[in-house]
């Protein structure tokens, strides 16, 4: 018997193979196609970085020859600014990305078949039988989908934003930019940058009524690829965002686009998938070793992916309308007096130690439920609160175990976030 068979062994799978097959468990990876294999998505956010450490796979990844971008050019309503960030983003070779993941799944103890597919799956009473393409069958006691949009699940998608069509091609520069370049031209995006190899990678995002040639020649940051032939004809994708309601049960879950897909546009596919890889793996984790927090586990995954899901289309659509947050986090000064939000504190899942259980926590205005701010646990320290009590005193009520300065800004984040009732005397 088999604990897991995961089905799909992009970014997602090899992810969540590798990370529970570090937790112990027996874990058999089928991909359908050989390594490597082309694949749009080289850009990858910031955030990228912390899921490859978790995963142990940070010193590969920073000597696999892969570029960083730290500048963006972003072209809108005419004017064009150079955005720089303090933590680059990553560049990269996809086929190459997805072969060296796959290598680590491999390396942590996952047994890879590849090329395989999985043919037929049947319940069992203690989990799946399955029958491989080769004729091999075998008992697993849970199942995970990474097979991406092909939904090998079968699970209820619902579309969370307009139908995207998402055009790619590749050019030969004699000057490649050192910058990513993102241009919106009327109700479209152009997205660029250069990939390892040397060549310019190009995205054009918007309905299937235009194609890239033509928003190429409307563009400004772009006009020097009309004169040019890419390396091969455009290719249009189907990149639609959307989200499963049921991500998980008792028995499977999806994960990365078999679970949920992004508007393009933020280049964060690869991280949400990750995550959603790494979110995953504690929540089979903990159905298969501690039963009676199965529930938990499975409220935690399918919170994670409902408000990873909400949150990326908060940010699409102020991103196309032109919206920009700007929230001054509030000061706290001698004549406020504070209460416990009982609202606010609840009892929710967590991780703790590689598993989910019920712990508690503070629901934030956004509706994100949070129990540590570092390594400091919120809801005691709310629950310490008694009515109007001057902001002050409970920096000084906490400043014998957290300090001055932390205990300022705990409180701070907390009256910023709604964990608290503000009042001003």
């Amino acid at each position: 018997m088999i604990d897991v068979l995961v089905v799909g062994g992009g970014p997602a799978g090899s992810a969540t193979a590798r990370r529970l097959a570090m937790l112990g468990c027996s874990v058999l990876l089928v991909e359908r196609s050989m390594f490597p294999r082309p694949h749009v998505g080289e850009s990858l956010s910031s955030g990228v970085w912390v899921h490859f450490d978790n995963l142990g796979i940070l010193r590969q990844i920073e000597n696999a020859g892969f570029r960083l971008s730290f500048d963006t050019l972003l072209r809108w309503n005419g004017e064009t600014r150079r955005i720089e960030r303090p933590r680059p983003s990553l560049i990269v070779d996809r086929a190459r990305l997805d072969a060296l993941m796959l290598e680590a799944a491999r390396d942590a103890g996952v047994e890879v078949a590849q090329p395989m597919f999985v043919e037929q799956v049947s319940a069992t009473d203690e989990g799946w039988r399955v029958r491989m393409s080769d004729g091999r069958s075998a008992d697993v006691r849970f199942l995970v989908d990474a097979s991406g949009r092909a939904n090998f699940s079968r699970r209820d998608r619902h579309v969370t934003a307009s139908r995207l069509i998402a055009w790619h091609a590749r050019w030969h520069l004699a000057q490649p930019p050192d910058e990513t370049l993102v241009e919106r031209c009327g109700e479209r995006w152009l997205w660029g940058t250069t990939l390892p190899d040397g060549t310019f990678s190009a995205m054009t995002f918007g309905d299937d009524s235009t194609p890239m040639i033509d928003t190429i020649r409307e563009s400004v940051l772009f006009a020097s690829l009309a004169g040019l032939d890419p390396i091969e004809a455009p290719r249009a994708a189907d990149a639609t965002p959307y989200s499963c309601q049921s991500p998980i049960d008792a028995r499977s879950v999806a994960v990365g686009e078999a679970a949920f897909a992004i508007d393009p546009i933020s280049a964060s596919g690869v991280q949400t998938a990750l995550a959603s890889g790494m979110v995953a793996a504690v929540a089979v984790n903990t159905i298969l070793k501690r039963e009676e927090n199965r529930d938990a586990a499975i409220a935690f995954y399918t919170s994670h992916v409902a408000r990873a899901s909400a949150r990326h289309v908060q940010w699409a659509a102020d991103t196309y309308e032109g919206r920009e947050e700007t929230v001054s986090p509030p000061a706290i000064d001698g004549a406020m007096l504070i209460s416990a939000n009982g609202d606010a504190q609840v009892m929710v899942p967590m991780i703790r130690d590689h598993f989910v259980e019920l712990a508690p926590a503070i629901r934030t205005a956004s509706g994100n439920d949070v129990a540590f701010l570092g390594s400091t646990a919120l809801a005691p320290l709310v629950a310490s609160i008694r009515a109007r009590t001057p902001a002050r005193a409970i920096v000084d009520d906490w400043s014998g175990t957290l300090g001055p300065q932390r205990a300022s800004a705990v409180l701070s984040w907390l009256v910023e976030h709604r964990g608290v009732v503000v009042e001003r005397s």
